[in-house]
């Protein structure tokens, strides 16, 4: 190499070796700049990767939580298809009565005793109990259990209470039977409890 200027060999050596001295500085400040921008890109592409993560569980929890609801509004509709016909206690008990007795006489049982007990009033449904009185075979009150239980209507049986009319003929029994049905609150009775429970 030719300088425009005479050095001598300890002066070139002193320059050679300056000279690299700053190259390798140089390199040293890029890779230390690449290296913080390597990091810094990295730590910004994981916060983004953990954003969208927690942006995708929230969409997938939001899909399930409304997969969820619809679950339940179709289970509530399908039971409220089950509740008795009438929007009113008396109408619904009447209702009861007559599925009750048509039961009955589709199995030959007459019913001889019938009345309507105190309804229950629940948070959103009102309970209708109606007490029925009738002598039959234990076969005849399995059949009648097995086809109220069958009823496409929600119907429970609350008490049972059975005595042997005959001694010597035990199969007869005297039947007592309180079995509940169901029906919506209507909506002005509901609002004006949660009236109530709002200004407690």
């Amino acid at each position: 190499m030719n300088l425009p200027f005479k050095v001598n060999e300890r002066e070139k050596r002193v320059l050679l070796t300056g000279g690299i001295a700053v190259v390798l500085i140089i390199a040293f400040h890029l890779f230390s700049w690449y290296a913080d921008i390597k990091k810094t890109v990295k730590e910004f592409s994981d916060a983004r990767l953990i954003m969208l993560q927690k942006q995708i569980n929230k969409i997938a929890e939001k899909d399930y939580l409304q997969k969820q609801l619809k679950a339940v509004e179709q289970e509530i509709e399908r039971q409220e298809k089950m509740l008795l016909l009438g929007n009113t206690p008396p109408v619904a008990a009447a209702a009861l009565q007559k599925i009750l007795k048509d039961t009955a006489s589709s199995l030959n049982i007459e019913v001889k005793l019938e009345r309507t007990l105190s309804l229950v009033d629940g948070q959103f449904y009102l309970s209708i109990p109606v007490e029925i009185g009738f002598t039959s075979t234990t076969k005849e009150l399995k059949e009648l259990l097995v086809q109220l239980r069958k009823s496409p209507f929600l119907l429970t049986i609350s008490e049972i209470k059975i005595r042997v009319t005959n001694i010597s003929r035990p199969e007869d029994i005297y039947t007592t039977l309180v079995v509940t049905g169901f029906i919506k609150k209507p909506a002005e009775k509901a609002a004006e409890k949660k009236e109530v429970k709002s200004d407690t």
